[in-house]
Formats: structure tokens, sequence, C-alpha cells
């Protein structure tokens, strides 16, 4: 019983002092008396019923616009020459020349898209593409690549 006395009277402190704090509440659940403090007490404005066929005053709810689908997989851009690569993607973040190749880097969000273009038959064309970012995850790396050309195909 000793043992006992300590932990009741532990407990007993306990929830005075929650019932004692700022911003709790105590109620008396016999209804013989009004709460001890005041309670807030919010407007709520009343919503107005439509009438049948009256428009006026109702709210339209716009549809969400469904993302336009765009082809992700990085290897479309296999054999295009530079001009349709700039058409379809803008102007590149980084142009780097490395030896014969051209590189050409567009930046995404959390992608970058490598472009190696070489000569063929008076004009550079891809031969290499390469998509990476942080993520190992091919589908992320994808879904980064669908972003960007709905960025780029936008802001171009």
């Amino acid at each position: 019983m000793i043992t006992r006395l300590p932990i009741a009277v532990a407990a007993l402190l306990a929830v005075s002092a929650l019932a004692l704090s700022p911003g709790c509440q105590v109620f008396d659940t016999s209804g013989t008396s009004a709460p001890t403090t005041p309670t807030a007490q919010i407007a709520i404005p009343a919503v107005p019923q439509a009438q049948p066929g009256n428009t006026a005053g109702s709210l339209a709810v716009a549809p969400v616009a469904a993302l336009e689908r765009v082809n992700d997989d990085p290897m479309q851009f296999m054999g295009l020459n530079g001009d349709l690569v700039d058409g379809q993607l803008g102007h590149p973040d980084l142009v780097r020349r490395d030896g014969p190749a051209e590189v050409r880097q567009f930046q995404g969000g959390a992608c970058t898209l490598d472009l190696f273009l070489y000569p063929q038959n008076g004009t550079l064309a891809v031969k290499h593409v390469e998509l990476r970012g942080a993520s190992l995850d091919n589908m992320a790396r994808r879904t980064c690549l669908a972003e960007m050309i709905r960025a780029r195909t936008i802001a171009g």
C-alpha cells in the first residue's frame, strides 16, 4: 500500500496540473454549473440555397487541367539533328565540344539530359543519350524528363 501511494499522488498532481494549465477548460458534467471559463462563440454565415434555374451567385468550379502526355523516353532523341533537338527542347543550358562531338546539356528539376551529337552527312546528329539524376530509379528520371519537356514546351 505504501508503494502505491506515491504513484497515486503523482497521478493526481499530473491530472490537476493539466486541468489548471492555460488553454484547458474544465467542465462540470453534472449539469448543475456552467463552465468555469467562458467559451468562444463563432458566427458561421448561412449558405444560401440554390434556386432551380437560378445560377446567379453560384460558384463555378473549373476542371483541373490534365497534364499533357509527353514521350518520356530519352531515346526519342536518337538520330535527330541539332535543329530538331532545338525545336523540341529549346536552347540547351550548356554546350560543350569534345573532339568531334558536341554535347548539349538540358537541366531539369532533378535530372540532367545530355545529348551527344556527332557529324553525320554534313550535320550534327544525336548518337548518344544520357539521362541522369540524383535518383537511381529509372521511373523518377523519366518523370523528371517529362516535366522538363513540358516546361520547355510552355516556355519555348
